[in-house]
């Protein structure tokens, strides 16, 4: 497999962005892009040819005029801080605040907003972009000097792999991920431009309401009215939160009040800096297309969100997108740890190595 490349737009300051773009032996596409860490594309085979699978914009253009972190790498922090501060050692940090009081995703200039360094790597069997970004002591807030590598990595074997290392020369939280929003049905606005039909009733889980879903998860993280964890883990069992077992996502959908909310992965609570063993994390199965994503972690924890407030936000192709449209899964620690050290640690120390992966299976009947 080759990488090849090509221009995206510019930055305001005039610095070139670029598009990476991968095809494997099976045909599945990848298009990814330096500004953000981004996945742009995601287009898998099936009987109806080939089909985008996930939100994004043709151009830096849409990007820039704002969206809810299409396809981007997030951080420092992924996911929220509540009150945007944490205290560490007795010192207190204060944090940009860009959801209300609190933090979301690493603050309004988070690494969804930076301009990565990218190379292409190329090897027999995969091909892939290693991003790589300096975050500077005081970045939104956070303390030490970071130095993040992403790399995105499309196989033969039709996985798409995300690793993330780190290193800081002070200590600071991390907290990785990337936020591609998924429909192995297709792109639903692309499908509404197409003039094909889409499940477009948000009570009964939308576009992807009938997406199978299993999530093999000991508990999920209970939030207060602000999203902000209150430091319990709930066990799933017999609530509507429960995914042990393959379940449609509209099948109780309406009674959760929609999904934005993390999950405690079995032996999660063992997990700390340096990673460890892949476990599984979700398996999606899509019945129209048979389509299938398993997704694997060496992370603790996965957020499940269902586009609760994609409403109105513009698509690829003009269409504007509704909600319930397509789900994420962030494999990440949980949601705010800095302040809930009973979650396990999230502290990234001098000389220690943030290193974790996650692993994307794709196949189809």
């Amino acid at each position: 497999m080759t990488v090849s490349r090509s221009r995206f737009g510019s930055l305001p300051d005039g610095r070139e962005v670029t598009v990476f773009a991968i095809e494997n032996a099976s045909g599945y596409e990848l298009s990814c892009t330096d500004y953000g860490a981004t996945l742009v594309s995601f287009r898998a085979p099936g009987a109806r040819g080939t089909e985008e699978l996930t939100l994004g914009y043709p151009d830096l253009a849409g990007y820039l005029a704002g969206h809810p972190y299409f396809g981007s790498t997030v951080g420092r922090v992924a996911n929220r801080i509540g009150g945007a501060a944490y205290t560490y050692a007795g010192k207190r940090y204060d944090l940009v605040a860009n959801q209300g009081r609190n933090m979301l995703h690493g603050g309004p200039d988070g690494f969804h907003a930076r301009l990565w360094e990218a190379s292409a790597v190329e090897r027999p069997g995969q091909a892939g972009i290693v991003f790589h970004l300096l975050s500077p002591d005081g970045d939104q807030g956070f303390p030490g000097r970071l130095s993040v590598t992403v790399t995105i990595t499309l196989t033969d074997a039709n996985e798409l792999l995300f690793e993330y290392y780190a290193e800081s020369d002070a200590v600071t939280p991390v907290n990785l991920t990337n936020h591609a929003y998924w429909n192995l049905a297709g792109a639903p606005d692309l499908r509404r431009a197409a003039g094909l039909p889409t499940a477009d009733d948000p009570s009964t889980g939308g576009a992807v309401g009938d997406h199978v879903l299993t999530i093999p998860a000991t508990g999920y993280v209970e939030l207060d009215a602000e999203q902000i964890p209150t430091g319990r883990i709930v066990p799933v069992d017999a609530t509507p939160f429960d995914f042990h077992a393959p379940r449609r996502i509209g099948e109780s959908i309406a009674q959760a009040g929609g999904y934005d909310l993390s999950y405690a992965l079995q032996g999660g609570e063992e997990v700390g800096m340096a990673g460890g063993d892949l476990r599984r994390a979700a398996l999606v199965e899509e019945p129209t297309t048979g389509r299938s994503m398993e997704v694997l972690t060496t992370l603790p924890a996965v957020q499940l969100y269902t586009a609760e407030v994609l409403r109105g936000t513009p698509g690829r192709s003009g269409q504007t997108h509704l909600q319930r449209d397509t789900l994420c899964l962030e494999t990440q620690f949980q949601p705010d740890s800095v302040n809930h050290p009973e979650f396990g640690p999230i502290m990234l120390e001098p000389g220690e190595q943030f290193r974790h992966k996650t692993v994307h299976r794709f196949s189809s009947r």
